[in-house]
């Protein structure tokens, strides 16, 4: 990212993200070579392995990882998942936007998008931000909104017009033939418009609520990984940023991780492809 242009900063929290998190200027890693598609065929091999005719499937990166349980109940939704998906998505239109918008009608926007999504599921987000009274919802977005004020003062505004920036990017990867897909929308993917034999993109997943330090950790884990795998852009570092407390948490590339990263995510779908019925506890990639 050192040919884009500095990001600039108005508090020290600022200032410390874009050079703890976002590193700007500094050296980006050689990616090693083969190590897509060694990745590839190591969560491709944990699939076939179980499910060597798995049928078309395609399975939502948090639907792999947290699964639906030995008794096939699907996850069910409550204000602190609402307002967890609401914060995190907030926050990406934020900066999105630059920072320039009204941050009542931005959270506003946010809750009408996600309020129209899937109305019919009762098990949706939408469902229950639709069954919620007015002042459950008034309540909510006033919580959001001093989040995010919050937010404003360690994240700065990012030049977009001298970096690649994809807010909740949709993207795709085939992981066993069927085919099995897995889906995956990272909060933020901030790249480099230079192409060459570094890793020069970064991987943002945004949490909320109570830290889960393994489970936050294998989440960014295979976000980073399905994201490079899509995108044919292996991430330099990936960050877990929690919107409530203001802190990051920041991991480096490592290609065995990522390897162990993808055989693990393939043994936890081929788990979800069994219905649930096998041992879906993740072991995520690596033990750093």
């Amino acid at each position: 990212m050192s040919t884009a242009r500095q990001p600039s900063t108005a508090t020290p929290a600022q200032t410390r993200v874009r050079e703890e998190v976002l590193a700007w200027g500094g050296p980006r890693p050689q990616v090693p070579p083969g190590l897509l598609a060694a990745a590839r065929q190591e969560l491709r091999a944990a699939v076939v392995e179980q499910h060597p005719e798995a049928g078309p499937r395609s399975l939502h990166l948090a639907t792999a990882l947290r699964g639906r349980g030995a008794d096939g109940a699907p996850f069910d939704h409550d204000r602190a998942t609402v307002r967890g998906i609401l914060l995190a998505r907030a926050f990406a239109r934020d900066v999105e936007r630059g920072h320039g918008d009204d941050l009542p009608a931005l959270v506003a926007a946010v809750a009408d998008e996600l309020a129209g999504e899937r109305p019919g599921d009762p098990a949706s987000a939408s469902a229950w931000l639709n069954a919620a009274d007015h002042s459950a919802l008034a309540d909510l977005r006033r919580e959001l909104v001093d989040v995010l004020v919050d937010v404003r003062e360690l994240w700065p505004p990012l030049d977009r017009d001298h970096l690649d920036v994809a807010v909740r990017p949709s993207l795709r990867v085939e992981v066993a033939p069927g085919p099995v897909v897995v889906t995956v929308r990272p909060d933020l993917v901030l790249d480099s418009p230079r192409r060459d034999e570094r890793a020069r993109s970064l991987v943002v997943v945004a949490r909320t609520g109570m830290p889960r330090p393994r489970e936050d950790r294998d989440r960014v884990r295979a976000t980073a990984l399905v994201t490079a795998l899509a995108t044919d852009r292996v991430p330099f570092r990936w960050v877990t940023l929690h919107l409530t407390d203001g802190r990051a948490e920041v991991e480096d590339l490592e290609a065995q991780v990522l390897l162990d990263t993808a055989r693990a995510l393939g043994q936890r779908i081929a788990a979800v492809l069994g219905e649930g019925r096998q041992d879906t506890t993740w072991r995520g990639g690596g033990q750093r």
